[in-house]
């Protein structure tokens, strides 16, 4: 291990630099007996004095974690002790930053901890329900089992995020270039188009002085243009960092045509299958919506489930918690089917189905109903530019 070092020497010089041992204590002796007094001694990270492209590509991406815990499941279901197992992850590993990460880990686990406790001491590399599902496969003894259903619900959530995202890329792409088009038109190229008009002393039409207007305005004003709209941005992050402001701009997207609707099938699929990995896990259901309440992102749901929280303590069966807004019918009715006949983990993994098959329908079809909306306004754009030009021209013909 690399420690970075501060010390002087027996004449008062000041001396830096890097120096390897053990652990601090090693690296602190091996200065004392070099004649150094120590001033600093810290560990040096992997990405220390790295630039901040380098530290940007080693960070670990959700997809290593998903490779890692497939490599992982199927090493511990061979019959690998984990720390072997660890230890030849990390030598595959490349990103840095994942390899010190298993290092540690590994060594953790050969001095006694478990992996759970290993990992938790890593909360930027392994979530929270991470650690807590492989606490639970360790307690009950099924590490490699649970390690598999990890692995599987790891990559169907990759792989849906992927689509969705693949869905999306088309109508945000068109609307950006579009944008940027627009922006390009009324800064360069309406002015010379319409410097004629302006120069005349004739009555311009309405949509000619509104269009020289907006172009005057985006050539000679664009940096207080975007001045303004990035003033806009952060205030508006701002008021979304707060509870309030949070709550309102996730009630506002549930409530959003189509969108709203894939935001709402999205925020399900997602509960549905960390519900039901953490069920089949064996985490008890109290623990378990404790768990899910804190990684769900969406505030509407979240504070749903911080009252199914305080309703299954006092009593109340789960279904009846998760059977009104901003839940479907079928949540309820599928769960109290669990409750009944004590399959809870499969009710949730067929609700997960469910709601990721939804999802994809409603991508597809808010892509299909984005594509002709996006050429209307296209079209509009086009048509206003046009008249307003052509306008003025023939209004001066039809006068003689």
């Amino acid at each position: 291990m690399n420690f970075i070092y501060r010390t002087k020497d027996k004449e008062g010089l000041d001396h830096k630099g890097e120096i390897e041992a053990a652990d601090q204590r090693a690296a602190a002796t091996l200065l004392h007996k070099r004649g150094f007094v120590v001033l600093a001694l810290k560990p040096k990270s992997e990405t220390e004095g790295g630039s901040l492209l380098d530290r940007f590509f080693s960070r670990v991406t959700f997809s290593d974690l998903v490779d890692l815990t497939r490599q992982l499941a199927t090493m511990v279901g061979a019959g690998l002790v984990v720390s072997e197992a660890l230890d030849i992850l990390q030598d595959q590993q490349s990103n840095k930053v994942f390899k010190k990460t298993l290092e540690e880990i590994s060594s953790d686990v050969k001095g006694g901890l478990t992996l759970g406790q290993a990992m938790s001491k890593h909360p930027q590399v392994f979530p929270v329900l991470y650690v807590n599902l492989i606490k639970s496969g360790e307690t009950a003894g099924k590490i490699d089992q649970v390690l598999l259903r990890m692995a599987d619900n790891l990559e169907k959530q990759r792989e849906f995020k992927a689509r969705v995202k693949g869905a999306m890329i088309y109508p945000v792409v068109v609307i950006t270039m579009m944008i940027g088009v627009m922006f390009l038109m009324f800064a360069f190229v309406i002015p010379r188009l319409t410097a004629i008009y302006t120069q005349s002393s004739m009555q311009l039409p309405l949509p000619t002085r509104i269009l020289i207007t907006v172009s005057n305005l985006t050539a000679g004003y664009w940096y207080v243009i975007i001045l303004i709209i990035i003033t806009i941005i952060l205030i508006f992050k701002r008021w979304k960092q707060t509870p309030e402001g949070h709550l309102s701009h996730d009630k506002l997207l549930l409530r959003l045509p189509l969108m709203g609707n894939l935001t709402t099938n999205v925020n399900l699929a997602d509960f549905t299958r960390t519900f039901g990995l953490l069920v089949s896990a064996g985490i008890p259901l109290l623990e378990a919506i404790n768990i899910v309440e804190g990684v769900t992102g969406n505030q509407v749901f979240k504070n749903s489930l911080k009252q199914a929280y305080v309703g299954v303590e006092r009593g109340l069966p789960f279904s009846n918690m998760v059977s009104g807004d901003p839940f479907p019918r079928i949540v309820g009715q599928m769960v109290r089917v669990g409750e009944e006949t004590g399959k809870m983990d499969e009710v949730f993994f067929k609700l997960s189905a469910y709601f990721e098959t939804e999802s994809d329908n409603l991508v597809k079809n808010l892509t299909t109903a984005i594509e002709p909306i996006v050429l209307v306004i296209l079209g509009l754009g086009v048509a206003f530019l046009v008249i307003s030009i052509i306008l003025p021209i023939y209004n001066l013909t039809s006068s003689f």
